[in-house]
């Protein structure tokens, strides 16, 4: 069972690049984003530790009904619908990121609208499905795309265009003091484990994540190529230039030896299936979450029949996703999620200790 923790961690570590992750740190590339790139493993090492320890003594159970055993109702609704929507922006943000990047790279004649419409309504259908169901399409996901994308990556790495000097000067900047900006877009690359408050349902008594001290290397190791690759590309300086930088970054090489000449295509396909994926799974635990507040709610890992309230649920994260399109552009956007990052970072913190000291009341009760 160790695996499926593994396959949350990879998929949002590989996910990041259409998160504006990169554009956050390279911003502030000589002002702190080096400094926490060494910090944020050390911290989400920590709160992997904490938050799955406190899990193990929870078995079977979700954040939910982690909750609603040592808090009223009144308080644990509020919590979890923010949750909810701290969830659903998750996914709003990278599918509003990945339609643009559809209608600017694969079809300029399309409306984005149209496109966003089907990407967020093919996820919902997915989220619609049983937890159990959600979990075996994300180890279906990240077997088939993860080798692909590695290879992408290694092509980037030892491509002869890469500038280690241009690394090596923002490297230099590494006594700059971090800021909460660059700490907090820093650890999200990290924070795949969180998606356990909802998955924990399906883990078994004794449950054991194995091998916890390689998700910060691991997470560490994806979070250097994320910032130093396009730096290593297009320079100091120029990779200001550039609003979805690690689709510029995969065009900027070819495969000399394959049927498919630029990269960008087959880092775009391969990123549809991981955005379709990582839409659908956050849609999947905000709506779960909102269905924690309803009365007389019961968990149900693996129904034959979708409830209609699923169906309800996502029509509605459907369309707040459209209208938060509506009412955005790519500026906006940026600056909403970067906010939304921070907000992200101290909601963590605060879902990480309150877990691992209801963990430890329940030691001592006991």
């Amino acid at each position: 069972m160790s695996r499926y923790f593994f396959y949350h961690f990879l998929m949002v570590s590989l996910m990041n690049l259409l998160l504006f992750v990169p554009q956050i740190l390279i911003e502030q590339r000589t002002s702190g984003a080096v400094a926490s790139l060494l910090i944020s493993p050390i911290i989400s090492a920590v709160f992997i530790y904490m938050f799955t320890s406190a899990l193990k003594r929870f078995p079977g159970k979700g954040i939910p009904e982690i909750l609603s055993m040592f808090m009223p109702k009144w308080i644990v609704s509020p919590i979890m619908l923010f949750y909810a929507v701290m969830w659903w922006f998750s996914t709003t943000s990278v599918v509003v990121a990945y339609a643009v990047l559809i209608n600017r790279f694969f079809n300029p004649d399309s409306k984005t609208t149209i496109i966003l419409l089907f990407l967020t309504l093919a996820a919902a259908y997915g989220a619609s499905r049983s937890t159990l169901t959600v979990m075996l399409i994300l180890e279906i996901s990240i077997i088939i795309n993860t080798p692909i994308i590695l290879f992408i990556l290694f092509k980037m790495v030892q491509n002869p265009q890469l500038n280690m000097d241009a690394i090596r000067i923002i490297a230099s900047y590494v006594n700059e003091m971090p800021t909460i900006t660059t700490i907090s877009a820093a650890t999200f690359i990290f924070t795949g484990y969180i998606n356990l408050s909802l998955f924990n349902r399906l883990m078994p008594p004794n449950f054991r994540i194995k091998h916890r001290w390689m998700y910060p290397l691991l997470g560490f190791f994806i979070l250097l190529i994320t910032f130093f690759i396009p730096i290593g590309f297009h320079g100091t300086e120029g990779v200001d230039n550039y609003i979805y930088l690690w689709t510029v970054t995969a065009d900027s090489i070819t495969m000399q030896y394959g049927f498919i000449e630029r990269v960008l295509f087959l880092f775009l396909i391969v990123f549809l299936n991981l955005t379709l994926v990582y839409t659908m799974i956050g849609l999947h635990v905000a709506m779960d979450f909102v269905k924690s507040v309803l009365p007389k709610y019961k968990p149900d890992l693996d129904t034959p029949q979708t409830p209609i309230i699923n169906y309800v649920l996502l029509v509605i994260f459907t369309s707040a996703t459209l209208i938060y399109w509506f009412l955005s552009n790519e500026k906006l956007n940026l600056i909403i999620t970067t906010n939304w990052m921070i907000v992200r970072f101290i909601a963590e913190v605060f879902t990480v200790f309150m877990v691992f000291y209801l963990s430890r009341r329940r030691q001592s009760t006991k």
